[in-house]
């Protein structure tokens, strides 16, 4: 009868919190044990109650937790409720409510009974069919690579698997790094080890060898943003070959299917879709296989000039095409010894390939490109100018009021391709 009275009270106290949440109340289950069947949730003891609590998230940052009212207990914040932390303090704590969601701390059990907290106080209890959002991904001609031998934070070495890794690093889901949104991409896998960019810079996966290799799918979300935009290209014997883009988000995870054969490196970057802002991303259960029959293009052919023989011999953030290597720099209009200005009607032809690509060496602070022209016409827009790489998008016709352009600062944008 006590265990009744106080789940109700506990189902009082969310009702105002004027927030619409799918909760699970916990009973006879000890502080932070098992209440769910994402392990990363456990229950929270409310305040003054004996083994009762809410079913949520275990590892948000303590930092971002406010203490409760001493005068009541109550918390005064929006959309939280007073529940005991000791992992965090001793004192109770205001818990954010948007981390004690059935969609983040799914129940134990497959039918089960949610209770629907909406703005009003009336609360109301119906019967749902609990759902994952994502399925265990079957890899049909590929191997799945879990990263479950790595340790959490660490950045996966060259080397793993056959392939070179920029800028991956290996998380655990029970970690801060994670919001708890992002816990949906472990629903449904037995896999609780991923792949992040952390610092949102974009993630380069490359064949370690002249070996291609294949990318089948993987499992994505976002950890902090919604209305992600996932951006990815590849490339063929270090020449462009596709690119594909995906709305990702928080609550809910996404399968995305590529199948790509035979590339030799593709490149992931996460943004907001709004302002273009970086965006970190983690992704798990990847499906590779490794061609080793397939191997990058070695041949050369005799020539008298300096013009690339080969597209391995293009370095770093310059694209093939036609048989010469191309980059964009923030110079002052000067190229590296053997290259010279290219002209707008060749960067109109090639444009589309510098998408996830980046500045030779350094950033311009001027949106126009500098060409053998006299004057400039050919830009990024505002969302890309003077900002760090990838390139997120083409450089085009009059983009960022570049219209007959003829200054020449030390960083002006120059287009260069190799004589």
């Amino acid at each position: 009868m006590l265990r009744n009275i106080a789940a109700y009270f506990i189902l009082l106290l969310l009702s105002y919190t004027g927030f619409q949440v799918n909760s699970q109340i916990c009973q006879d289950v000890a502080q932070y044990g098992r209440c769910s069947a994402n392990s990363a949730c456990g229950c929270f003891h409310m305040v003054n109650v004996i083994d009762t609590g809410i079913c949520g998230f275990l590892w948000t940052n303590c930092a971002q937790l406010t203490a409760c009212s001493s005068l009541d207990n109550a918390c005064h914040q929006p959309d939280t409720v007073c529940v005991q932390h000791p992992r965090c303090q001793s004192l109770p704590l205001c818990y954010p409510v948007s981390m004690i969601d059935q969609r983040i701390c799914p129940s134990l059990t497959i039918n089960n009974t949610a209770t629907i907290i909406s703005t009003t106080t009336t609360t109301t209890t119906t019967t749902a069919m609990m759902t994952t959002t994502v399925p265990q991904p079957i890899c049909m001609n590929s191997n799945l690579l879990t990263f479950e031998n790595r340790s959490s934070y660490s950045q996966v070495p060259d080397g793993y698997y056959g392939l070179n890794w920029m800028n991956a690093f290996t998380v655990t889901t029970p970690n801060s790094l994670h919001s708890a949104h992002t816990t949906s991409i472990f629903n449904g896998t037995s896999n609780t080890w991923a792949l992040s960019n952390m610092n949102g810079s974009s993630m380069t996966i490359r064949s370690a060898s002249s070996n291609l290799f294949n990318i089948e799918s993987f499992t994505v979300a976002t950890v902090w943003d919604d209305d992600v935009t996932l951006s990815m290209v590849s490339q063929r014997d270090s020449a462009y070959y596709k690119e594909a883009s995906f709305k990702i988000g928080r609550f809910a995870s996404t399968k995305v299917e590529l199948n790509w054969f035979n590339i030799n490196a593709i490149t992931l970057y996460a943004y907001r879709t709004e302002s273009k802002e970086a965006s970190v991303f983690v992704m798990n259960n990847l499906c590779v296989d490794i061609n080793t029959n397939t191997t990058l293009s070695t041949t050369t052919t005799t020539t008298t000039t300096s013009v690339p023989t080969s597209v391995n011999q293009c370095s770093s953030n310059e694209l093939f095409y036609e048989n010469r290597c191309h980059y964009l720099d923030g110079t002052n209009g000067t190229c590296n010894h053997g290259y010279s200005l290219g002209s707008e009607t060749l960067l109109s032809r090639v444009a589309e390939l510098f998408i996830g690509l980046s500045y030779k060496r350094r950033i311009s602070s001027v949106c126009c490109i500098l060409t053998s022209e006299k004057v400039a016409n050919y830009g990024f827009g505002l969302h890309q100018c003077n900002k760090p790489g990838p390139f997120l998008m083409a450089p085009a016709l009059h983009e960022g009021g570049c219209r007959n352009y003829t200054k020449t600062p030390d960083n002006q944008l120059t287009f260069c391709v190799s004589n």
